[in-house]
């Protein structure tokens, strides 16, 4: 007894025992006024941040436009190499007829299908033996899903288009990559929607459509103002400006004005 008495003296009276709460005790709750603020403030950092999360994703994908663009220079000097430093064909025709409406048939009789710079360069990058001849344009249209490579991720999706990237004219009808001046483009963007007829026989932007003011072939400024631009040197870049310079004057030569 003593020891218990002792005991208790020194350390007071033992906790009270854990339990239900009184009546009356009431845990505190956020107000209406309170969660209004907070919904305030999440919506104020949304609307802040959406934007710069937009743009972050769009600078993602001109990146790999640009990388694109690098990689086609690579393969294209390696074609050049061995193909006594010609650049590949801009449009050539197969031998395979083919009736159909949407072929944009002007004679109205049968055309060959028509194959460019893409096609050409594909067949010599990857040997491939099942390649689709019987189509217009399979490889810059991304025919099936099979030739992601050749389509710039920050274009709309589009069936039948063969724009997502398109040789500069002036450049390549120079016939050699070292005969093309450093200034000019190689290959750009192009818009993402071709659906007149002479527009969807080319795989190239013809000069009089650079500014966009003809036909539909023509650079599109697609990266968040800008386009992407490759040169023969293997550098890609975008550009905000360059589609003026080249729409004023083709070949960039002030002394030679384009009429």
């Amino acid at each position: 007894m003593w020891n218990i008495a002792r005991e208790t003296g020194k350390r007071g009276a033992p906790p009270a025992a854990s339990g239900p709460q009184l009546p009356g005790r009431r845990t505190r709750s956020f107000t209406l006024i309170e969660l209004l603020v907070v919904v305030a403030i999440i919506t104020l950092l949304m609307s802040i941040l959406t934007p710069s999360l937009s743009r972050a994703r769009q600078q993602a994908k001109s990146t790999v436009c640009l990388t694109r663009l690098s990689e086609f220079m690579k393969g294209l000097t390696a074609y050049t190499h061995d193909n006594q430093y010609a650049l590949p064909p801009l449009l050539d025709a197969t031998n395979v007829p083919d009736t159909s409406p949407e072929r944009c048939n002007l004679s109205g009789g049968s055309e060959p299908f028509f194959h460019g710079w893409a096609e050409y360069l594909y067949v010599y990058l990857y040997r491939d033996s099942d390649f689709p001849r019987a189509f217009n344009f399979p490889v810059q249209r991304n025919l099936n899903g099979r030739f992601e490579l050749w389509v710039c991720k920050e274009a709309s999706p589009v069936a039948g288009s063969s724009s997502h990237y398109r040789p500069y004219f002036i450049s390549w009808q120079k016939g050699s990559l070292d005969q093309i001046r450093y200034r000019l483009p190689v290959i750009t963007d192009a818009n993402p929607v071709v659906t007149v007829c002479p527009d969807r026989k080319l795989s190239f932007i013809p000069p009089e459509h650079i500014a966009g003011l003809e036909g539909e072939a023509y650079i599109d400024e697609r990266h968040y103002g800008g386009a992407n631009y490759c040169f023969n040197d293997g550098h890609a870049i975008r550009s905000t400006n360059l589609k003026e310079q080249l729409a004023e004057d083709w070949d960039l030569d002030p002394n030679t004005p384009n009429q």
